[in-house]
């Protein structure tokens, strides 16, 4: 019962912004906090353990003050009884879905992009200042290259 999702509620307690967060959201804070990698996929548990001691130095994206606070989200802390969640994106699988293909791990759309074989992309995060990277394209002469660069605005020097 360890390795169930469960979701929790981050919080600021200056503006009183909050956002319920699953185990997607929180792989993305802890990335732009530099505390995982990018293609790391650690189990529940410990996703959950570090982000729990990771909050109270994260700012709040509206105020920017530091000091965030993790709490359960009570009305998202369990699914519905018999409700199946997806392993790639944490969201309810159709209960059609489930009929029509029994022990189906993953919803329709996560399923259709492993088949065409474009697995969900996750954001790269600057090592720097924690925003995200993007691919660009540097022409020198007769040669191209692509970089991954900063989109802050300046942008660091990576």
């Amino acid at each position: 019962m360890s390795d169930s999702v469960r979701y929790l509620e981050l919080r600021c307690p200056g503006c009183l912004w909050r956002e319920v967060c699953g185990p997607v959201e929180i792989a993305a804070w802890l990335r732009k906090a530099g505390k995982l990698r990018s293609r790391s996929h650690p189990e529940l548990p410990v996703l959950y353990d570090v982000f729990q001691a990771t909050a109270p130095r994260l700012s709040c994206p509206k105020c920017g003050k530091p000091r965030l606070t993790v709490a359960n989200a009570i009305e998202h802390a369990t699914p519905w009884p018999g409700e199946t969640l997806c392993l790639c994106c944490s969201k309810p699988i159709p209960k059609e879905r489930l009929k029509a293909i029994p022990g189906v791990r993953y919803c329709a759309t996560c399923q259709r992009e492993a088949e065409q074989g474009r697995p969900k992309q996750e954001q790269d995060f600057c090592p720097r200042c924690g925003a995200a990277l993007e691919v660009r394209v540097v022409g020198a002469g007769n040669s191209t290259r692509y970089v991954l660069s900063c989109t802050a605005n300046p942008p660091c020097n990576l």
